[in-house]
């Protein structure tokens, strides 16, 4: 019984061993060329301190920058792809390598940071949200009327490895902390 035992915890801890080894040489497959985030949630209410509302998630992760061959025959460069699902009011603004949340000029008044040093990209607009007058003038009311810069899809591509801080660009929204961090690594790049 004790010989079977001690077989059993051997081949466990080689067959754990071997696992490990496996997983290590394919955490470069586990880094994704493409990742969707979800950036805010529902509609904003546009009270200070709504973190339910004014958040990244994740608030930090990791694309990769891919190949691909095309019909040709020819290999191109694939960016590393963020996709932010962007709910209610709020505005993507990603900064280039090497800024850091304490470099952001944040003004003591007003609805947008538009801090416009080293910015990479930024999202869309969104524009004004609508007031109770114009969602009861649609005839219904408490039913929104559909506004595409409400909730929608900002993508952003990253051709250089680095990271990159995103945050969004509502006053408010940054200074309850939301911002987060893009880790962009080169398609060879093995450091998971």
């Amino acid at each position: 019984m004790k010989v079977l035992r001690a077989v059993a915890v051997v081949l466990s801890v080689v067959t754990l061993s071997l696992a490990g080894s496996t997983v290590k040489v394919k955490a470069k497959d586990k880094t994704p060329g493409s990742i969707q985030v979800a950036f805010g949630a529902g509609l904003n209410t546009a009270q200070p301190g709504n973190t339910p509302n004014h958040h990244i998630i994740p608030q930090e992760f990791k694309v990769r920058i891919t190949s691909a061959k095309k019909l040709d025959g020819t290999v191109v460069v694939v960016p590393a792809t963020v996709n932010f699902i962007v709910s209610g009011f709020h505005w993507p603004w990603v900064y280039n390598r090497g800024v850091n949340v304490t470099d952001i000029v944040v003004p003591a008044a007003g609805p947008f940071v538009n801090y416009d040093v080293n910015v990479f990209a930024k999202g869309i607009f969104p524009g004004t949200p609508p007031t109770f007058a114009d969602i009861t003038s649609q005839g219904v009311a408490g039913v929104f009327p559909l506004d595409p810069a409400q909730n929608r899809t900002d993508s952003f591509g990253f051709s250089t490895p680095g990271k990159y801080l995103v945050i969004c660009n509502v006053r408010g929204h940054f200074i309850d902390g939301m911002y987060a961090w893009i880790n962009v690594v080169a398609e060879d790049d093995d450091d998971n």
